[in-house]
């Protein structure tokens, strides 16, 4: 039976040595006899054999182990991603439902006249705003009746109206003087709240008692 050197075998598997060494080390190639003289690594016919066995599999041990970390550091890389793109539709929603919130109040105090808000919860996830005679305001962009529905908007759809608390009330009015009032007319004993999420994450829109005030939580 024939002995042979690491060259050798490296020539016959199509390999350089440096590969076959770290196959070896991976535990991929089984490790070789060594020479009780110079410690050269030894390998017969019938190894040999096995290893082109192993090459012919397709796949390594070690490219699959390859292939599994270059999966992973893409996954970790693309969820961020994902979540940045959800917070930011989600974000988008809460900023064009301040700004209704706004606009609202400023229509009031400009028309003398109450509008109201109100905010129909999951599964609607819409809101629509009244004069005080229950007609829809004008829509300031779409200039038809003024209702949001996050349901059937294709830049919003999935956003969840999770819950709307005024005085207790799902109403949110100005009158005339653009002072933050509930649908019976009282105004507001504390902050309302309008809650909004998607996905994962959510936000809390909230009117301040008296001034009208809108943040963000």
């Amino acid at each position: 039976m024939g002995i042979f050197r690491a060259a050798e075998v490296a020539g016959k598997l199509r390999i350089s040595k440096q590969t076959l060494f770290r196959y070896e080390k991976k535990g991929i190639f089984p490790k070789p006899r060594r020479n009780r003289i110079n410690r050269w690594r030894e390998y017969n016919e019938e190894e040999i054999q096995k290893m082109k066995q192993i090459m012919g599999r397709g796949f390594t041990l070690l490219e699959l182990i390859i292939v599994v970390v270059i999966m992973g550091i893409l996954a970790a890389l693309a969820i961020p991603r994902f979540e940045s793109f959800y917070t930011v539709k989600l974000k988008g929603a809460v900023n064009n439902v301040v700004s209704d919130i706004r606009y609202v109040q400023q229509l009031a105090a400009s028309s003398h006249d109450t509008y109201k808000m109100t905010f129909y919860v999951t599964p609607a996830n819409r809101y629509e705003v009244q004069k005080s005679d229950n007609s829809y305001a004008k829509n300031p962009f779409g200039h038809g009746d003024f209702i949001i529905n996050f349901t059937n908007d294709p830049q919003y759809k999935g956003i969840g109206i999770d819950s709307a608390n005024i005085n207790g009330m799902n109403i949110l009015s100005f009158d005339w003087n653009g002072t933050p009032r509930d649908a019976s007319g009282n105004t507001l004993t504390a902050e309302g709240q309008v809650n909004l999420s998607y996905q994962n994450d959510s936000f809390s829109v909230r009117v301040t008692p008296n001034t009208g005030w809108v943040r963000v939580q």
